[in-house]
């Protein structure tokens, strides 16, 4: 059955303000009826008007000011993708944070353990953070693999693609494979605390308790990590996709932004 919606959801779903629905009423650009003297808006016909609005923008020549979103960072919607960053990380008992691809976050680290949070909270220590997240982003390799941060903990990267552009990165980490003896030797140590202007001893106490996983586990996990970073690509597709279609609107109603 088709829905019908009020013009209060068509504002919603276009983000365009009652006067502007109203004007393209008028005009005879919306498809629309009457319903008990209320006027309501075919589901169906308006996901097709869309559709046309968008063919149409294609098959015509448009100006610098009108080019469609283009795929960057922009697109992908934080508020969406720190929950399931969230759940994932507390899960999988990993921690996990999303960035661009000069290492900068877009998200909050989940599930950060104290090691961690002891590099993260000086400045030396995330600028050393950001290189390593930053390298991975030169990585040839398609699928995610096992690697070895600055600390000497293990972490892996997802790559997130939109419109088959790489735009950012979706990582998990913050364990060791096997054992944890050479993160836990004090020359290690001595040295992580010196580059990162960490306590020593702070960071000795912490390295006490970092994740060990079996390999077999780790590598289990850059299965689940890939699929995560999909479904992220995924989110921006349709992001991307509704951003074309409102700005479309938007110049169709004769508005400069939407």
């Amino acid at each position: 059955m088709d829905d019908l919606l009020t013009t209060k959801q068509l504002m919603d779903l276009l983000q365009l303000d009652r006067t502007t629905i109203y004007r393209m009423l008028n005009d005879g650009r919306l498809p629309a009826t009457r319903v008990g003297g209320q006027w309501r808006f075919s589901r169906q016909a308006i996901e097709k008007w869309l559709a046309d609005q968008v063919g149409s923008a294609s098959e015509s020549k448009v100006s610098t000011e009108s080019d469609p979103p283009h795929a960057t960072i922009e697109v992908l919607p934080v508020y969406c993708l720190e929950p399931i960053q969230e759940v994932f990380a507390q899960t999988s008992d990993v921690g996990a944070v999303t960035t661009d691809l000069t290492g900068k976050p877009l998200t909050s680290v989940s599930n950060s353990c104290t090691f961690c949070n002891l590099i993260l909270s000086t400045e030396k220590g995330r600028a050393r953070c950001a290189a390593s997240w930053e390298k991975l982003s030169k990585q040839t390799d398609q699928q995610p693999r096992l690697e070895k941060c600055h600390a000497g903990l293990t972490y892996a990267r997802g790559r997130i693609m939109v419109q088959n552009q790489f735009i950012a990165m979706f990582f998990v980490g913050q364990f060791t494979v096997d054992n944890a003896e050479s993160l836990q030797a004090d020359n290690h140590l001595q040295r992580v605390a010196r580059e990162c202007q960490v306590d020593e001893k702070a960071l000795t106490v912490a390295a006490q308790d970092i994740r060990i996983f079996e390999k077999a586990r780790a590598e289990r996990l850059l299965r689940l990590l890939q699929l995560v970073a999909n479904m992220y690509s995924h989110i921006g597709e349709e992001r991307l996709d509704l951003l074309t279609r409102l700005k479309r609107v938007a110049e169709i109603a004769g508005v400069s932004s939407v």
